[in-house]
C-alpha cells in the first residue's frame, strides 16, 4: 500500500482523522496565536499590520511561535480527536486557539482581554447552535448555556467575595469554558472546574517550593481553569 493509501486510511478511522486535523490547524495557526499573544495586549489586533504577517506570527518571537505551534498542535489536535466530525469541532477548535492564546497573555500581564473571550465566546457558540441546527444537539446546546450561566454566577460571587484572588477575566473565562464542558456533559463541567482549582493549587505549592511565589504572590488563575479543562475533557474522551 502507498504512503498515500495509508495516511488515507488513517484519516478515515474514528477519531483519527479529526485529530490529525486539529493536530494541523493548530500547528499552522500557532504563530498566529504568538501574534496575538504579542499584540492584544498592547490594545491592537495583529492583523492591523497584514493578515500575512499575521499568519506568520510577526511581531512576535521565533522561540513563542514554535512553541504555540507545538502546544497548538497537541490541544486542537486531542479536542478534535474528542469531538468527532461535526460543527462542534470547529467550536471546540475555536477555543483550544483561544485557550492558548488567553494562557500566554495571562501568565505575562495577568490579564485576560475581553476582546478575545468575547470573539471566542460569539464564535465557538455559533458552531455549537449550527451544530444543534443540522444534528439536533439542542440538548448539549442548553445545557451548555446553563453550565456557563451557573459558572458566572459562582465565579462572579467569588470575585465579589476575593477580588484579589478572583478577576472578572476569570469569571468570564469560567462562563466560556462551562459552555463548552457543559456540552459534553453535566458531571464534566463540573469536574472541570474542579480540576482547574487542582491545577491552581499544584502550581501555586510548586512555585512555592521553588522559592518563586510566597502566599501574597498574585498567580494568575486563567491558565489553571484551561489547562483543567482540557485535561477532562480530554480524559474523558480517552475513556470514551
Amino acid at each position: 500500500m502507498s504512503l498515500v493509501g495509508s495516511v488515507a486510511n488513517a484519516a478515515a478511522m474514528p477519531g483519527i482523522g479529526t485529530l490529525l486535523v486539529g493536530a494541523v490547524v493548530g500547528a499552522v495557526l500557532g504563530p498566529a496565536a504568538a501574534a496575538t499573544s504579542t499584540t492584544v495586549p498592547t490594545g491592537a489586533w495583529p492583523w492591523q499590520s497584514g493578515p500575512s504577517r499575521w499568519l506568520l506570527g510577526e511581531p512576535s518571537t521565533l522561540r513563542r511561535r514554535v512553541l504555540l505551534s507545538l502546544s497548538g498542535g497537541v490541544v486542537l489536535g486531542s479536542l478534535g480527536a474528542v469531538i468527532g466530525w461535526r460543527p462542534a469541532m470547529l467550536g471546540f477548535l475555536i477555543m483550544g486557539f483561544l485557550g492558548i492564546t488567553l494562557t500566554v497573555i495571562d501568565l505575562e500581564h495577568h490579564r485576560l482581554p475581553d476582546r478575545l473571550t468575547l470573539a471566542g465566546a460569539l464564535g465557538s457558540a455559533a458552531m455549537l447552535v449550527l451544530d444543534a441546527m443540522l444534528l439536533a444537539s439542542w440538548t448539549a446546546a442548553l445545557r451548555g448555556l446553563l453550565c456557563a450561566a451557573a459558572a458566572f454566577g459562582v465565579f462572579l460571587l467569588m470575585a465579589v467575595i476575593s477580588p484579589d484572588g478572583m478577576g472578572l477575566g476569570d469569571v468570564k473565562l469560567a462562563a466560556l469554558l462551562g459552555l463548552h464542558t457543559g456540552w459534553l456533559g453535566w458531571q464534566l463541567a463540573l469536574l472541570a472546574v474542579l480540576a482547574g482549582f487542582a491545577v491552581g493549587s499544584l502550581a501555586a505549592l510548586g512555585l512555592m517550593l521553588a522559592r518563586r511565589a510566597t502566599l501574597r504572590t498574585a498567580i494568575p488563575f486563567g491558565p489553571a481553569l484551561l489547562v483543567g479543562a482540557w485535561l477532562v475533557v480530554v480524559a474523558a474522551g480517552v475513556s470514551g
